[in-house]
């Protein structure tokens, strides 16, 4: 049994203290001792590895959680995912220096004292609650720190009766390159402004393939606001309305009069389909767009694995917050039809992020 000592804020071992951190890679070297965190002392307290007394004495289990939780926001939390995750034989080292509050490790790796010998981390990780909310802003920079030291982020989220799940946030490649597309085969066309519907009724064939411009009906296609207002820039559709041409500003107006997110939607739109990729609307599956590779054709029955719709991509502001059960939906969703749940970042140049869930 290792014995240490909680010394303010700090738990603190002075007898054979790399024999301690030899056990799994437990606490920090500094001089001759070492120093534990919270959930790693708590851990060997659960394990019957460690004893910790402070100035009045030995403190039992129950009585060295409840003064770790005031030390520690959020312990609790960060105890059952630490926990977990070692249970699953990773190596877990607290966030330290790191903008996490957990390092994970691969299984297997061996421990040093100094740091820098260890080989690089697989995950920086949050603990969050469901009842927070998620931040794409705070996340995407904790994205940019982890990739600075080829690492992914992580975030390990525990539900109201302990539970814990784990997604991975990550840029969404395919979406971010610089693909530039063309308009090869989409002819120009004459459509009818009907309420909040483009019709086309001739040469409906020129618009709706090879891009798979609108809903084909017997006769006809139509056109969504945000499909027309493309087209339309790209000046291979005329909208009229009452006998008078229809021009781009005055479709915006009308879509924004509809939909208040219609802007934000529009970017994202217009940015996926200037880089090849098909893209339609999403509503069906809780999203804003499902988003085909570039080359598929649309069919009805059975397809090919990559004749599926490969992402659903909700077009957001950088600044947006989401609640984590509105992000689980959201993920779930996408999971069920076998596509990639993805946030499109309208603000700047378009960004695209994909929340993953992981089984570590």
């Amino acid at each position: 049994m290792y014995k240490a000592k909680l010394k303010d804020e700090s738990i603190v071992v002075d007898e054979n203290p790399e024999e301690v951190f030899q056990v799994g890679g437990y606490g920090k070297i500094e001089g001759e001792l070492l120093i534990l965190e919270p959930v790693e002392a708590m851990n060997l307290i659960q394990r019957g590895k460690l004893e910790i007394e402070d100035d009045e004495g030995s403190l039992d289990e129950e009585e060295f959680y409840r003064k770790a939780c005031k030390l520690v926001e959020n312990f609790h939390e960060r105890l059952l995912v630490y926990q977990d995750l070692r249970n699953r034989g990773f190596v877990v080292r607290p966030g330290h220096s790191f903008p996490c509050d957990l390092r994970v490790y691969e299984r297997g790796v061996s421990f040093d004292k100094d740091e820098k010998k260890l080989k690089h981390v697989k995950w920086l990780l949050d603990v969050v609650r469901t009842d927070s909310e998620f931040s794409l802003k705070e996340k995407s920079e904790k994205l940019g720190s982890a990739k600075n030291i080829r690492s992914g982020l992580a975030l390990g989220i525990v539900d109201e009766e302990g539970d814990v799940t784990y997604y991975e946030v990550e840029e969404e490649g395919r979406l971010n390159d610089d693909f530039e597309g063309d308009m090869k085969g989409t002819e120009h066309a004459e459509g009818f402004l009907e309420d909040n519907t483009v019709i086309v009724w001739k040469d409906m064939d020129s618009i709706y393939e090879p891009m798979y411009f609108g809903k084909k009906r017997k006769g006809r296609v139509e056109l969504n606001l945000i499909e027309a207002v493309f087209l339309l820039k790209k000046k291979k559709l005329t909208v009229v309305s009452q006998g008078k041409e229809v021009g781009v500003g005055e479709l915006k107006e009308r879509g924004r009069g509809v939909d208040i997110e219609f802007d934000k939607k529009y970017e994202i739109y217009e940015d996926l389909r200037e880089k090849g990729f098909l893209v339609k609307c999403g509503f069906k599956f809780g999203t804003h767009f499902r988003v085909y590779d570039r080359g598929v054709e649309l069919k009805r029955g059975q397809k090919n694995p990559d004749e599926h719709t490969k992402w659903v991509v909700h077009a957001v502001n950088r600044d947006s917050k989401w609640s984590y059960p509105e992000l689980s939906r959201f993920v779930r969703l996408a999971l069920n039809i076998r596509s990639k749940p993805t946030l499109g970042v309208v603000d700047g140049n378009k960004k695209y992020y994909r929340i993953r869930r992981i089984k570590p």
